[in-house]
Parts: structure tokens; sequence; C-alpha cells
């Protein structure tokens, strides 16, 4: 059902009263619904952010086991976006944001479309504010020298 051991299972499910306190990761909309965030991550740690967002949203409603089944078909979805389709790094900073509900009479965990947001650090919008001014640059000179043609 799930890659996890006993003993990473017991260290989300104890970690998720110290994010519940510490992080509000968690907007409730309904009995059964929730907006989740992770807050800015590196995008190695997701798959561990993701699950016990969820079992922190979830957790007093819906058995340990399909949480942990639901959120690692999520996780199978995100990697695919993240590493596969978007090559973000390990070490990119992102935030992941999405929709999910409890539909009790399928004892499933429900996730709309992930918004994934990916922060540029600011070193890297520099090197990309002068290759802007470069390109500028070039536009500038090509458009002189089709005006005087």
């Amino acid at each position: 059902m799930t890659n996890l051991s006993e003993a990473e299972e017991r260290r989300d499910v104890e970690r998720v009263e110290e994010y519940r306190q510490i992080y509000s990761m968690v907007s409730l909309k309904g009995v059964y619904e929730a907006e989740l965030s992770t807050g800015v991550i590196r995008a190695a740690r997701f798959a561990d952010k993701i699950r016990r967002v969820v079992i922190a949203a979830f957790g007093r409603i819906a058995p340990l086991e399909v949480i942990l089944r639901d959120v690692g078909e999520l996780n199978k979805k995100l990697y695919n976006e993240i590493v596969e389709k978007r090559k973000y790094e390990k070490g990119d900073l992102i935030k992941i944001i999405i929709d999910a509900r409890y539909d009790k009479e399928e004892n499933r965990i429900v996730f709309g479309e992930p918004e994934i947001i990916r922060y540029i650090p600011e070193t890297e919008l520099v090197k990309l504010k002068e290759e802007n001014e470069k390109l500028k640059g070039a536009l500038e000179k090509i458009k002189e020298i089709v005006s005087s043609v």
C-alpha cells in the first residue's frame, strides 16, 4: 500500500501537531474540505511535506491508511509535474497549494488541481534582467539598421 516504514509513519504523525502549532498550512473551507499549503520548501522535500500537511488536515477524520494511500497517488502526480515536466532541481524553492476534501462515502481524499509556485533567487533575477537589457540593446540596433534600409 505504501512504501513508508512504520517509523516514518510515526515520525510524520508526531510532527503533525508541531506543524499545526507553528505553521499556518491548512485553511478549512468546510467540515471535510480544506486548502492545503506546504509553505516554501525545497523541491526535494515536497512528498514529505504534502503527506504531513494532509495528515494535519484530515488525520482526525480520515483513517491514516486512507490518507497515506491517497497522498501517495497525489505525490506521483506532483513528481511528474515538478520533476518530469517542469524540470525543477532538488534545491529549487517551491510552494504547493491544493484544495482537498474527504469523501466519507467513498473513504478517500479528493484533491483539486495543485498550484505550484517556484521562487526564483534574486541572483538569478539579476542575471535575467542583464540578459534582457542586452537583448533590448540588440533589438534597438536591429531597428536602426532596418529603418535605415
